[in-house]
């Protein structure tokens, strides 16, 4: 008889450990990978970014593999491998291209992470295709050591239409890059017209030619701010997204302004998104709960100063970067972006690049 109640309470209390073990199952940055390695694919891997993400995974127990390329480059490799994916992973992106990859099937459907409830209401994808992990106001900066703020541009439409800012600000022409195009989708959706050219005005498309005519051409591997600090351009004044302020100006010694226009400034909400069709489902699960925790988002807005879209993460966010998405949020018709951006690239390329 003492055995069997010995056995019962041996039953018992293994049955009570594994209670526990699932009620008390790791969640955020506490969870740890299996080693299985994951196929990531980013536009947000440049200034060292990839390289942080690889070896502080790898603390955790995760072994990744990071690409890093233009959103719009991140976004055609998705689809042109959507018979036989590569990637388990993409993180990044804008509302554009996840919305565009949602309505190509090529990306999973999946149970929100924990942190969730975390993030600023209304950023996370109410399907679950998505969820929000970085805010980036996209800006046009200048350096305030070359430029005061009373001879600073307010405004985009500032660089075409007076003089003074002729041949002095950088109008990019590498269009499969995410910020570029919220560029190009900030400017281009102030003259909507449903009877224009792919949706815009005839009045849209000369302030679009007369932005690019007007400005010098990016250089291809050249960062914009080592024009800005070159004595030899003449570019002052370039487009920014708003987690690369801190780090340019520590990298150039620069101290960046930025112009805030009365009809605000476009954001770009980066998120993370699973692949449909990955052979390691399991293991990306565990990396989208660790990495969008607000640990691991805080860790990355203290190294890198980005904005968390996690409001916990928030608190560890550089008070300067607050301060730059703390500027309104432009009135911007996505659908009308999403429907003809790769028209507006296209015809931007043939008719306005020099």
């Amino acid at each position: 008889m003492k055995k069997l109640l010995a056995i019962l309470l041996g039953i018992t209390m293994l049955l009570g450990m594994a209670v526990t073990g699932t009620a008390e199952a790791a969640t955020g940055a506490d969870v740890k990978g299996t080693g299985v390695p994951l196929t990531v694919y980013t536009n947000s891997g440049n200034s060292g970014r990839k390289e942080w993400l690889i070896e502080r995974a790898k603390q955790d127990g995760f072994e990744l593999a990071v690409l890093e390329d233009g959103a719009g480059a991140v976004q055609q490799r998705i689809i042109g491998e959507a018979a036989n994916p590569i990637a388990d992973v993409v993180y990044g992106l804008n509302a554009i291209i996840w919305n565009d990859l949602i309505s190509r099937d090529l990306l999973v459907s999946y149970d929100a992470p924990s942190w969730a409830s975390e993030v600023s209401e209304g950023l996370n994808d109410p399907n679950g295709y998505y969820y929000a992990i970085v805010k980036q106001a996209i800006l046009l900066a200048y350096d305030k050591n070359q430029v005061s703020e009373e001879d600073a541009p307010t405004d985009w439409t500032d660089l075409w239409t007076n003089e003074k800012f002729y041949g002095k600000y950088e109008a990019s022409g590498r269009l499969t890059a995410g910020t570029t195009r919220n560029v190009i989708a900030g400017i281009l959706s102030r003259y909507s017209d449903p009877n224009g050219e792919l949706g815009v005005s005839d009045e849209g498309w000369e302030a679009i030619a007369a932005y690019y005519q007007h400005g010098v051409p990016n250089e291809e591997g050249v960062d914009s701010y080592a024009h800005i600090v070159n004595p030899n351009s003449p570019v002052l004044m370039v487009q920014m997204w708003s987690s690369g302020v801190i780090q340019y100006d520590e990298m150039y010694g620069t101290s960046t302004g930025v112009a805030k226009p009365e009809v605000g400034v476009p954001y770009a909400v980066e998120g993370v998104g699973i692949i449909k069709g990955t052979k390691n489902m399991e293991e990306a699960l565990r990396f989208v709960e660790w990495f969008g925790s607000a640990q691991i988002q805080g860790e990355w807005a203290e190294k890198f100063g980005t904005m968390p879209a996690n409001e916990i993460a928030a608190e560890k966010a550089d008070p300067f970067q607050r301060e730059l998405c703390s500027i309104p949020a432009q009135d911007i018709d996505w659908a009308l972006v999403a429907k003809n951006i790769d028209a507006w690239c296209e015809k931007i390329t043939l008719e306005y690049l020099p």
